[in-house]
């Protein structure tokens, strides 16, 4: 079964798994805001926990306020949190916009 919906906590490079969320339990978390997650399917080349480079989940961060989510350098605001998904948007620097959506059910929290 894939790691869908699982709280992780990552303690000196050991990985424990906690109890498996709802998409409303992930929902209500990831408004709180400030809260680190992952999509399934999304990797970027980076140095992993173990040290090594190599193809490594993204890690997204929900900003304070809940208004938008960033990785790294670049991010996108919250359209709306719907009862499935989010729906994002942001513009690009000729003022198109694009518009993106992330399924509760291929995030993970850690």
């Amino acid at each position: 079964m894939a790691t869908r919906g699982i709280v992780r906590i990552f303690t000196y490079n050991k990985e424990i798994k906690i109890k498996v969320m709802s998409n409303k339990e992930i929902k209500d978390q990831l408004q709180k805001g400030s809260v680190k997650f992952t999509v399934e399917g999304i990797t970027n080349y980076c140095k992993g926990n173990d040290g090594e480079y190599g193809m490594n989940p993204k890690v997204f961060e929900v900003n304070v306020d809940a208004g938008s989510i960033y990785a790294e350098f670049s991010g996108m605001n919250v359209t709306k949190w719907g009862p499935t998904c989010i729906t994002l948007y942001t513009f690009n620097m000729l003022g198109k916009k694009s518009i993106g959506k992330i399924k509760y059910s291929d995030i993970t929290i850690f």
